[in-house]
């Protein structure tokens, strides 16, 4: 899962707008089928790159220490306690 959010994720969202956006502005110009030959996408391939190296940053030093635990979220004396890494 974490490799699905911090790399899948970041690479695919520049290509799904930049589809999106493509059918879109072929509709309103009235062209029918769009032609995805014609397109930037080199750029939007080093913009998925960047985001994926920006995710995989952001997990490096976001992340606890290395001999930390995680403790779930637990039910105590009829509140929710919420999780947190100690």
């Amino acid at each position: 899962m974490r490799m699905f959010l911090h790399v899948i994720v970041p690479l695919l969202i520049p290509f799904v707008i930049y589809a999106v956006w493509i059918y879109v502005d072929a509709k309103r110009q009235g062209r029918g089928k769009p032609n995805w030959e014609e397109g930037n996408w080199f750029w939007v391939m080093i913009l998925g790159a960047i985001l994926v190296a920006g995710s995989l940053g952001y997990l490096a030093t976001r992340g606890g220490d290395p001999g930390s635990q995680y403790q779930a979220p637990r039910y105590e004396d009829g509140k929710i306690v919420p999780g947190k890494i100690e």
